[in-house]
Parts: C-alpha cells; sequence; structure tokens
C-alpha cells in the first residue's frame, strides 16, 4: 500500500468513527440498528395493521343541514272571551294539559241568567198562547157547524111544508099566499145556510191563521231565548283543542271588554302537531325531494335520533348571514315526539339517495398521495398498496368503485401506544 492509500484508510476511519460518536451521542443507535436490519422507512409489515375484509353495504348520499322544531298551522291556538265582564274563574296554569271542552275560565254572568229566565218566561207564554188558540179554535168551528146542522133541519122542514101547501092549494084548502110564505121560508133558510157555510169557511181559515201567527210567536220566543243561552255560554270558556297551557294573559278579577277583537286568556299549544323547518343550502336542494327520508337530533337529547319524511318543498329562498337557504319541512315520526319542543335547533341528516349493495371500506383504511387513493391490502402474505377508486362517502364507509373485491382484506394502521402524549415533561424527583 502506497503512501496515499495509507491516507485514504485514515480518512475513511474517522468517518467511520464520527458517524458512530454522533449516533451513540444523539441517542440514534436504535436507527442505524434498524438501517443495518432493513427495517428503514417505506417498507410495510403485517404487524402494523389491524386487517378487515371488505363487504357490500348500502351507501347514502345525505345532505346535512340545520333547522327548527316548529308548530304547524293550527297547532297554537288562542282561547278569548266573546262577551265583557269580571274574570270570576281561572282553572289553569302554565303547563297544564287539558282536552277539548275542558272548563278553562269563567266570566261574571248573572245579568245573562236574568235575561235567559225572561226569555224562558216569554217562551212559555207564547206557548200558552199557541194552545189556547187550538184548543178554542175548533170549540168554535164546531158550534159553527152545529148551527148549520140546526138550519138545514130547518129547511128540510120548511121544505115539507111548502109541499103540503103546495098540494093543499091545488086542492083549494090552502091558499095562494100561505104556499108564497112557505116558498119565502125556504129561499131565507137557504140564504141561511149558504151565509152559515160561509161564516163557516172563514172560522177555519181564522183558526189556521191564529195558529200559524202563535207558533211563529213561539218561533221568535225561542230564537230570543237561545240567543240569550248562547250569550250565557260565552261566560264559560273552554278549551277547543287537546294540548297543553303555554301562556296566561288575564288573572282572576281583571275585567275584559270584548269588542272587534276577543281578549286572549290562555295560548294552548298541541305537542303533537310538530314539523321541522330545514334550512337546506341552495349547492344542495337540487337532491332533496318529498317523501325521502331524514333523521335528527336536538342539543336538549343529543343521543335520541328522531325520523322524519320530507312534505314541503318551499320555493321562495331564505337569505341568512348573505347564504342562500331553502325552507324544507319535515313530517316527524310519532315516536318520541313528546320530547321535542317548539324553537329547539334540530341537526338534520336528509338521505338523498341510496346505491345498494356496493363494495366499501372503513374511511381509516384510505391512503391518499396528491389525487391518488390507496388501500393497505394483504394478499398471499405480502403486504401492498393498491390503488383504488372511490366513490360515496357515509359516515365511517367509503364506497369502493374499483381496485377491490369482496373478502379482499384492507388494513387500517395501528397507532402506537404513544402516539397521543406531546411534550410530556418529565416527573420531577
Amino acid at each position: 500500500m502506497g503512501f496515499s492509500g495509507k491516507i485514504r484508510a485514515v480518512v475513511l476511519l474517522l468517518v467511520i468513527s464520527g458517524i458512530l460518536i454522533w449516533l451513540v451521542g444523539g441517542g440514534n443507535l436504535s436507527l442505524f440498528s434498524k438501517m443495518m436490519k432493513g427495517e428503514q422507512k417505506g417498507i410495510l409489515k403485517a404487524e402494523n395493521f389491524k386487517f378487515t375484509e371488505v363487504s357490500r353495504k348500502d351507501i347514502h348520499q345525505k345532505v346535512l343541514a340545520t333547522g327548527t322544531v316548529s308548530l304547524k298551522t293550527g297547532a297554537e291556538v288562542k282561547i278569548g272571551a266573546r262577551i265583557s265582564g269580571q274574570l270570576e274563574q281561572l282553572l289553569v296554569k302554565i303547563g297544564d294539559k287539558v282536552k277539548t271542552g275542558d272548563l278553562i275560565a269563567v266570566i261574571e254572568h248573572e245579568d245573562l241568567l236574568a235575561r235567559v229566565a225572561r226569555f224562558e218566561a216569554d217562551l212559555r207564554a207564547e206557548k200558552a198562547k199557541l194552545e189556547k188558540v187550538r184548543i178554542e179554535g175548533p170549540l168554535e168551528i164546531r158550534k159553527d157547524k152545529a148551527s148549520l146542522e140546526e138550519i138545514n133541519v130547518q129547511l128540510k122542514l120548511a121544505g115539507k111544508t111548502l109541499k103540503r101547501n103546495l098540494d093543499l092549494s091545488q086542492k083549494g084548502f090552502v091558499s095562494a099566499s100561505a104556499v108564497d110564505e112557505a116558498e119565502e121560508k125556504v129561499e131565507v133558510l137557504k140564504a141561511k145556510i149558504k151565509l152559515a157555510q160561509e161564516e163557516l169557511n172563514l172560522q177555519g181559515a181564522k183558526l189556521e191563521n191564529d195558529i200559524r201567527l202563535a207558533e211563529a210567536g213561539v218561533a221568535k220566543a225561542e230564537a230570543n231565548l237561545r240567543e240569550e243561552q248562547i250569550q250565557l255560554s260565552y261566560a264559560d270558556i273552554t278549551a277547543t283543542i287537546d294540548g297543553v297551557v303555554a301562556f296566561i294573559s288575564t288573572q282572576e278579577g281583571e275585567t275584559v271588554i270584548a269588542s272587534l277583537n276577543a281578549p286572549t286568556f290562555v295560548t294552548l299549544i298541541d305537542m303533537s302537531r310538530m314539523q321541522v323547518t330545514v334550512f337546506v343550502d341552495e349547492t344542495d336542494i337540487g337532491r332533496v325531494e318529498t317523501h325521502q327520508k331524514a333523521v335528527f337530533t336536538v342539543d336538549a337529547y343529543a343521543d335520541i335520533f328522531f325520523k322524519g319524511t320530507v312534505r314541503e318543498i318551499h320555493p321562495k329562498a331564505v337569505i341568512k348571514d348573505n347564504v342562500v337557504n331553502y325552507e324544507v319541512i319535515l313530517e316527524i315520526n310519532p315516536k318520541n315526539i313528546s320530547l321535542l319542543r317548539p324553537e329547539m335547533t334540530a341537526n338534520v341528516v336528509l338521505t338523498t339517495d341510496t346505491r345498494p349493495n356496493v363494495l366499501a371500506i372503513p374511511k381509516e383504511a384510505l391512503k391518499k398521495s396528491g389525487k391518488k387513493s390507496f388501500a393497505i391490502v394483504q394478499l398471499n402474505g405480502n403486504v401492498i398498496e393498491e390503488p383504488i377508486t372511490t366513490g360515496w362517502r357515509d359516515g365511517g364507509f367509503i364506497e369502493v368503485v374499483t381496485g377491490l373485491k369482496e373478502n379482499d382484506k384492507v388494513g387500517i394502521p395501528i397507532k402506537p401506544k404513544g402516539d397521543n402524549r406531546r411534550g410530556k415533561r418529565p416527573r420531577r424527583r
């Protein structure tokens, strides 16, 4: 070996010694050991992954939005008074549940009771008049009929007398004047019969007219009484729907004056008639259709998923904070609806489409490098990166379009136990 060769050997020895000193002094001896064993970065090992099979699932396309629990039209009813007076009794308080027809409040009504009593008396008087007409009218008619029958008997007797006088006159036993008198009496009786018949007809018509007038008087009295009874019924304020008392605006002892607008006593809410008004961004509204399914949560019950169905999509935009939204109305499934309250904030997930029975992997099994996607696959004992094409995401799963087949095993990286400790300070001794 020449002099130059010895110099190169010394330099190489110094370099190697320097590297060893740096590794030992900097705590990098383990890295050196791994490099010597061929475990440098980039080599995939099965023990660093938890493997799971590629399976088939239904992958749903979803729209995330926020909304508000609101009342349907007619679910909130304001109960008021239709007559003026002092509120004598208030029988409910906020939070009470009531049924249709339950008594809520009572307004003073002594004057109305007196008016009802007066109109009841008027009705009894009119009914008495009608009864009198119905009894006395036929009696008068029967009396007139009897008079007519009497005249008929007289006419029959006068006719016999006339016939006898005519026979006797022909024989010369009765004078002509006697015959004339008999004929006159017959004619007079006939005229009386005709007059009596007219009187009888007139009496019948009068009876019918008197009955109609009396019946009209009874009907008028009944109408007046019914009107007063209706006014009296307004003194009792009753619930018009099943619901919960949400607000009370009038207290006992206060005087209410009913004019064009009925003063409100109580506001009732039907808690079973609620909906969710969802604000969907303009970029997502094109995928939303009626009858689509949805789930939502509210902050008060974060662990409960309420179900709903899209009932309406309002065409007019709602601009909030310079963001264009459209109102979508959800019909709420009756289950657990009693837990909800108006104006609660709802976190809504709308399912707009479904791809059934597609290949899917957990999202943790997806690796990306730029625009390319990969999955760690265990194949014939080897661990490799397999390029894949992905589709929809649904919760914790991702659709795999190409690159994998059913029952392939994909790896999810196992995090070292100490990875979550950052900058841990040494303990003081």
